[in-house]
């Protein structure tokens, strides 16, 4: 029974120890943490790159509209002086 308890005893120290030891909190270090902020910057400057080409992109969609609008126009005119 004695050797019972002592060995039940040690196993609860050891598995106390674990807890403690083992599965604290893990802190970064200050590089990680300054890659890290590096790397959010690169994320937000990014995202406003992205936004800026979209609004390029937009730009050029309504500019390729108006030039096939005038395109149409201007075979239409071709068409009315070949015809006179």
């Amino acid at each position: 029974m004695k050797k019972f308890v002592t060995i039940l005893f040690l196993l609860s120290f050891v598995i106390a120890l674990m807890g403690t030891i083992g599965c604290g909190p893990k802190y970064a270090s200050k590089g990680t943490l300054a890659e890290l902020e590096e790397a959010e910057q690169a994320c937000e400057s990014a995202k406003i790159e992205v936004k800026n080409l979209e609004t390029k992109i937009e730009q050029l969609k309504e500019e390729i509209t108006s030039k096939e609008a005038k395109i149409v126009n201007l075979e239409k005119q071709l068409e009315t002086l070949k015809g006179k």
